[in-house]
């Protein structure tokens, strides 16, 4: 999409100005600007003694350097038709200017930076003149940049007027206090915008004035372009979701403008899924009330098949958190996000929680029994909150009821404990795998192995003693089947096991699509898509913004030779309507008014 910036490795970048990315080439005084736009790049060898700053532009890039024993700023840029940079001095810098750049606010025109520590010195640089001005200040309290507009630069100071306005144009001019003003705001010429405290986008004359909504709803903080308009995503509705431009009008009141749209969105995005004994769990974004800060909780589903094959769903209701994911620091509230949304199934009609507490990712779980990875080497076995065992490396391992299975030493092999007791159930069982397996899932009679995301996978049918072949990649297994990814096709797969279903449905065959979500990790289980172990439902979340269940029709016995065969059912538990077929869950619910 045009405009917006394509992936960069986050240990190479060191800033961003709109647009414009600033990278350092690894560990060499080379640093390049780069156009996120068309992806050509800039490059400043810096002098020697030179030290780069995160002040740039377009084709240019400001940088300190000590001369006769007092810090000089220089502006490389490179001129149109390339070449070598021309090395500029910026004027206006004072002989008492700190030798390090502690924040900086950037434009197309200029910035607004601060030098050294709290007490340094505030300066607005304009990039046409090459002149840096020092903003006056009282001196008796620290400051620090908020936001910078076209037009204004917004300080915070710890003074009795915290927040204050300076006017880039005439900066030693009297400052313009704000009294009042929302914590997270970005200034757009004399305006302030932020959003609200029910997820809506607002804006307010800076000096004071009357509060006006700009979009309804909004699920990012506004941001400035190198072009000094606001950015925003959001909208009225799912339906209409876009990246907005904001800029001021010819009344000069902010007026919002479709930049680029965005995909359908809803409340289930943020990923999360499970299904176990026919108990939906499905990760739910909202904000509170009074809250500007999305939070996620669970909503659930009871779902039931008649003996016709009709899918019935229960409505979505909220069934509470899941705890607090480490990456959101010290706060106390319940906060799950990322990794915290993989969603795994207990047994027991639910998922595993850690309400009011810390997650930790969990493996696998059965009832009271899970299988733990805190961090990347320990793997902890445990009843409840006691240590059964541990591990000081990772191993595939998976439990069934009171039954771990992990993968044994020698290629192929797997073996079997009874919990809590940790006794040996038999021996060793070769499952047929030509490595030490990565992954294990055991299901009953069924046991899954793989070598890995690209390697060959199998499923161990213990009673029949035969390897079933199945497609390599992430995979879930189910009694009877198994659901795995296609990367490639973009589709999710499923797989009949014989003596599950009739002889014409052995086999592989497509389920639905595979939710291609920005951001999505590669493995989208219990993320974008799961199965119900204890022979019910397999669930997935489209890109329409559906959540849809389907039932696939398998038997853990012996088949008749011609049994009645019930097409696999579904249901979008979004719109509460259930159908024998698997059409577009929104096509359905226009065909069912």
């Amino acid at each position: 999409m045009n405009r917006l910036p394509q992936p960069l490795h986050l240990n190479d970048t060191w800033g961003v100005n709109g647009g414009f990315g600033l990278e350092r080439v690894g560990t060499t005084r080379s640093y390049r600007i780069r156009d996120y736009d068309t992806g050509k790049a800039v490059q400043f060898d810096l002098p020697a003694g030179d030290t780069a700053t995160t002040v740039f532009a377009e084709n240019r890039l400001m940088t300190l350097r000590k001369t006769a024993g007092k810090w000089t700023l220089h502006l490389l840029e490179m001129p149109a038709a390339g070449g070598r940079p021309v090395d500029r001095l910026v004027s206006g810098v004072p002989d008492t200017l700190p030798g390090t750049v502690t924040d900086a606010l950037v434009d197309s025109r200029g910035a607004a930076i601060h030098f050294g520590g709290p007490y340094g010195i505030q300066a607005l640089l304009d990039f046409a003149t090459g002149r840096l001005t020092v903003v006056p200040d009282d001196g008796a309290s620290a400051t620090q940049l908020v936001s910078l507009s076209a037009t204004t630069v917004l300080y915070e100071s710890f003074a009795d007027q915290p927040r204050y306005l300076v006017d880039r144009d005439h900066p030693d001019a009297p400052r313009t206090p704000l009294k009042d003003s929302p914590a997270n705001l970005t200034l757009l010429g004399d305006w302030m915008v932020y959003p609200g405290g029910y997820g809506e986008l607002l804006a307010q004359p800076a000096a004071g004035g009357t509060v006006r909504t700009l979009l309804p709803k909004s699920d990012t903080g506004p941001i400035t372009g190198a072009d000094g308009a606001v950015y925003v995503v959001g909208g009225s509705d799912p339906d209409d979701w876009a990246v907005r431009r904001i800029t001021l009008g010819a009344d000069g009141t902010p007026a919002v403008a479709m930049h680029v749209p965005l995909p359908r969105q809803t409340v289930y995005d943020v990923g999360g899924v499970a299904v176990d004994h026919g108990q939906l769990r499905v990760g739910t974004l909202h904000v509170p009330p009074g809250a500007s800060r999305a939070a996620t909780y669970l909503s659930g589903s009871s779902l039931s098949l008649t003996a016709r094959g009709t899918l019935n769903a229960t409505p979505l209701r909220n069934v509470g958190d899941l705890g607090r994911h480490p990456a959101d620091g010290p706060r106390g509230d319940l906060q799950c996000t990322g990794e915290c949304l993989r969603l795994v199934p207990t047994g027991e009609g639910d998922v595993v929680r850690f309400p009011g507490g810390r997650w930790v990712p969990t493996l696998s779980a059965s009832g009271r029994y899970s299988i733990q990875r805190p961090n990347s080497r320990f793997q902890y076995v445990r009843d409840g909150t006691k240590e059964l065992s541990h591990t000081a490396r990772w191993h595939a391992a998976s439990l069934w009821g009171n039954e771990l299975w992990s993968a044994g030493r020698e290629s192929g092999t797997v073996s079997a404990v009874s919990l809590p007791s940790m006794k040996a159930l038999g021996s060793a069982v070769s499952v047929g795998a030509p490595c030490v397996p990565e992954e294990l899932q055991a299901v009953d009679r069924w046991i899954y192995w793989s070598c890995g995301p690209t390697g060959r996978a199998g499923v161990y049918d213990r009673a029949t003693k035969h390897v079933i072949t199945v497609p390599s990649g992430y995979a879930e297994l189910a009694n009877g089947y198994l659901v795995s990814q296609n990367e490639a096709a973009a589709k999710l797969e499923i797989t009949y096991f014989p003596g599950a279903v009739p002889s014409d449905r052995v086999g592989t065959s497509e389920l639905g699509p595979l939710k291609d979500q920005v951001g999505a990790p590669a493995d989208r289980r219990g993320r974008f898509w799961a199965v119900d172990r204890f022979g019910g439902p397999v669930t997935y979340l489209t890109d329409a913004g559906d959540v849809t269940v389907k039932w696939p029709q398998v038997t853990t016995f012996p088949l008749p030779p011609s049994p009645p065969i019930v097409p696999p059912a579904c249901i979008c538990v979004r719109t509460a309507v259930s159908t024998r077929g698997c059409g577009n869950c929104r096509s359905r619910r226009r065909a069912g008014r």
